[in-house]
């Protein structure tokens, strides 16, 4: 799938617009929960929600696009962009005024990305970064473009079996692989 900018930002106001009054959610909640909703949906379904492509950044997958989209929404105003304290850090945050236009989303890809809000709420910024740090990442030289399908690779495990062995020289042979 190609990046469909319109939904993109349809998605990144649908996620502001559940996380306003959220406290401690912030821009790298934001960048986390796109991260995971993408992926995941890829995973799932074939197929992102939105085409949207990360990189890899210091402190986790970053979206190439989410600053523009942000700024767009904000000349647009449909978001506001503001600091806050937040303990000992300086959070940017996003306040949304008006409910998103979800009707270009299945009730699936809501589902998930619903799914990644709360549990990603659950943590700090700090904790949900952690766990983006996966294998992945790990690989991927900064700046880096991940594939969806790169936290795929924390999966990856020794063989149990000889039969699992084979199947997958098998596959390689039939893919093309080896």
């Amino acid at each position: 799938m190609d990046f469909d900018r319109e939904r993109f930002k349809a998605l990144v106001l649908y996620i502001i617009w559940r996380t306003s009054h959220r406290e401690g959610f912030g821009a790298t909640k934001l960048n986390k929960t796109l991260w995971f909703a993408e992926a995941r949906t890829f995973e799932a379904y074939g197929k992102p929600i939105s085409g949207e492509s990360f990189v890899r950044d210091k402190h986790g997958p970053r979206s190439q696009h989410l600053s523009a989209a942000c700024e767009e929404l904000e000349k647009d105003g449909l978001v506001e962009r503001f600091s806050e304290h937040f303990y000992d850090y300086e959070v940017t945050r996003y306040r949304a005024f008006q409910p998103p236009d979800v009707s270009r989303f299945s009730g699936e890809e809501i589902a998930l990305v619903d799914w990644w809000i709360g549990f990603i709420d659950k943590h700090t910024a700090t904790s949900i970064s952690k766990l983006s740090h996966d294998y992945g990442w790990e690989i991927a030289r900064m700046g880096e473009e991940l594939p969806l399908y790169a936290f795929l690779a924390s999966k990856i495990r020794e063989p149990r079996s000889e039969a699992e062995v084979k199947w997958a020289q098998e596959e390689a042979r039939r893919l093309g692989l080896k």
